[in-house]
């Protein structure tokens, strides 16, 4: 066989595979797509879809099989994994006969490389579409109970005419509000209805519609006579019901009836993130919000609002800017830009701006939501104009004890600096701080002789000279010299010093201090400053702490003599651990107690236990929403007599009610009964 006649072979080959994998392919898609179109219970249409997907993946992979309509491409399609074959085959190919080059096609065969590389090509498609089918099982298997639980309730349904009981079998059909885009829902003997607000219910049974009394929040609906049976239509109210339905023969059935609102959009704005103030209104701005919504957004917009004027003449305009048509999509972005030329903002004009959302609710809405609001403010010519804040000097003491510090900071970083600083330098900076110190002395020698009754010390600049160190009796002495009267005579009391001086002997330490700091500035050695200057701080510091003012009168008396009763008991001093009791709600514990009462009815009257749950359920839908859930669930569980699930319900219950149980460090979890 030739090299040619092989090549003819293998494209006939090529060409059967190609079709079949796309043909594996396709099926995987289409089946695929079903799985999932019958896991979202959609109508007949998703099949179809399933089976025109399937049928479109497999048509663009035969598009390929257009490539093998030459023998050259099939060709170069061997000589890639073969080079070994140097383009003899490719020369073959193209009409070139030569016994020397089908020789050299036929050294090697490439045949059986292309076919295995074929069946290699098969291995994920077939795996792909056996995962598919194998996935596809478990809904089916699962419809097929649903179907055979259909049977059986079509079967008590039959039963259920045959007995002549209006109430065995009662069927809901919701209805949600059109703008929502919900689907409509069944279900069958339901202990409550969970639907948005405004959605049609049709409640339905078999029996004639004379026998049934139907009653909605107290309120008596009509009941309809169908082919089938009786029927209730109502509509879903804003507030958590029931529905009570009442047969001839002395029985009840309640249907709890659970709102859902549609919540308003919540809108966030993102731009501008702060209120602002500008000098110009020009420019661009650009603003920037978020959207959300639990149905659907209807559309949104910009509002802005400028004010103008001032006292009691205000002028408004309003402007609607980028309003946008959202379609019902739940989430989206809102973006625009504002020129504020175009706005002829003036100064001292304000530009308020939000952002607005409204929801396609067309039935208690729509429900509108709003971010919170901006303020872009043109600042008036005057503003910059006048300094609003009030220069006030502080305390004398505050200052004395700042005006040191600072003082021991400037000598510090000189004595750092001094050793590169020329002599000349230094002895000029030292001065300069010794010229604040020696201000700062005269303050604090200010305030000891004003204490005294003396006059203070001579002002600045004046041609007294400046006193030095000073001794009590020095100051004593000036002060009888001013006064002309014995300072000391007159202040004398029992002690070594008056009381004047006992308040004044801090600050005079700080003012000698002060004198020796002083002048070891003058004489350029700041080093040798420091010691006296923190000396005078802890000085002011302590007369800081010693002025205080004492009240007098009567003490208080002594309820318990402290030194007379210590240690004279015979109690060893051990207490019980005592803890806090939790403050329960009124509201908690009624619950509580309605609960225990329902459960006495467990074993006498089911039916009568699970209405009673229903009833608490209507009025936990507001305030409890898990305990309302867990109420749901036992009055169901009592309903179909699912002895095993009415434990778990009830311990939910008791939880929700109670909160889960407390384990104590070292006490063991219980474990049942030995």
């Amino acid at each position: 066989m030739t090299a040619y006649t092989r090549l003819v072979q293998l494209r006939r080959t090529l060409a059967v595979g190609l079709a079949a994998r796309a043909v594996l392919v396709g099926a995987t898609v289409g089946f695929a797509l079903l799985t999932v179109a019958r896991l979202l219970t959609l109508p007949a249409w998703g099949a179809v879809f399933a089976a025109l997907g399937g049928v479109g993946v497999a048509a663009l992979l035969l598009h390929r099989l257009r490539a093998l309509s030459s023998l050259s491409c099939v060709a170069l399609w061997v000589e890639e994994r073969t080079p070994s074959l140097r383009y003899s085959l490719v020369t073959i190919a193209d009409g070139v006969q030569s016994p020397s080059l089908d020789a050299q096609a036929l050294t090697v065969p490439w045949w059986t490389d292309a076919q295995r590389a074929l069946r290699r090509s098969f291995v994920a498609p077939v795996v792909a579409v056996l995962a598919v089918l194998a996935l596809g099982i478990v809904p089916l298997a699962r419809r097929g109970a649903t179907d055979r639980g259909t049977a059986r309730t079509g079967l008590s349904a039959t039963n259920a005419v045959g007995s002549g009981d209006p109430l065995s079998l009662v069927r809901v059909v919701v209805t949600p509000p059109s703008y929502s885009g919900r689907p409509q829902f069944t279900t069958d003997d339901p202990t409550s209805i969970e639907a948005l607000v405004g959605s049609a219910i049709t409640v339905s049974g078999t029996g004639p519609a004379r026998s049934i009394v139907a009653t909605a929040d107290s309120v008596v609906r009509p009941v309809a006579q169908r082919r089938t049976g009786w029927s209730v239509t109502l509509s879903m109210p804003a507030r958590p019901a029931f529905v009570r339905l009442h047969s001839g023969e002395q029985r009840d059935k309640l249907i709890v009836l659970a709102p859902v609102a549609d919540a308003v959009p919540a809108v966030t704005l993102l731009l501008p993130a702060h209120d602002t103030v500008v000098r110009r209104a020009t420019g661009m701005f650009a603003l920037r919000a978020q959207l959300r919504d639990d149905i659907g957004l209807r559309d949104a917009a910009f509002e802005l609002v400028v004010s103008s004027g001032s006292g009691e003449n205000f002028t408004f305009r309003t402007t609607t800017l980028a309003r946008t048509v959202l379609a019902g999509r739940a989430e989206s972005m809102l973006e625009a830009r504002v020129s504020l030329d175009s706005l002829a903002l003036m100064p001292g004009d304000i530009l308020q701006l939000r952002a607005v959302a409204r929801d396609g609710n067309n039935v208690t809405g729509p429900g509108v939501g709003s971010s919170e609001t901006r303020a872009v403010r043109v600042a008036r010519a005057d503003e910059y104009d006048s300094v609003a804040v009030d220069a006030a000097p502080p305390l004398a003491a505050e200052g004395q004890i700042l005006s040191q510090r600072m003082l021991i900071d400037l000598t510090v970083a000189l004595a750092k600096r001094q050793s590169s600083l020329a002599r000349p330098l230094l002895v000029q900076e030292s001065q300069r701080i010794a010229d604040d110190q020696r201000k700062l002395r005269k303050r604090v020698g200010d305030v000891v002789f004003q204490r005294l009754g003396a006059e203070p010390l001579s002002e600045e600049g004046a041609d007294a000279p400046e006193p030095g160190k000073l001794t009590p009796e020095e100051v004593l002495k000036r002060a009888d010299a001013v006064t002309g009267a014995d300072a000391a005579g007159v202040m004398d009391v029992e002690g070594d010093e008056t009381p004047i001086l006992a308040i004044n002997k801090p600050l005079l330490e700080a003012f000698n201090a002060m004198w020796d700091a002083g002048r070891a500035l003058e004489v350029g050695e700041p080093a040798r400053a420091i010691p006296p200057m923190r000396l005078a701080l802890a000085a002011i510091q302590r007369a800081r702490q010693a002025e205080r003012i004492y009240l007098r009168g009567k003490t208080s008396s002594v309820i318990v003599d402290i030194a007379k009763v210590r240690l004279v008991g015979k109690d060893k001093g051990v207490a019980s651990v005592r803890e806090r009791r939790a403050i329960v709600d009124p509201v908690a514990r009624r619950r509580g107690a309605t609960f225990e009462r329902v459960t006495s009815l467990i074993t006498r009257d089911p039916d009568a236990a699970a209405d009673s749950l229903l009833l608490m359920r209507v009025e936990a839908l507001g305030d409890a929403p898990p305990l309302a859930s867990a109420l749901d669930d036992a009055a169901r569980a009592l309903r179909t007599r699912d002895n095993a699930g009415i434990p778990l319900a009830w311990t939910r219950v008791r939880r929700a009610l109670a909160g889960a149980p407390v384990q104590r460090p070292g006490v063991p979890l219980w474990s049942g009964a030995p």
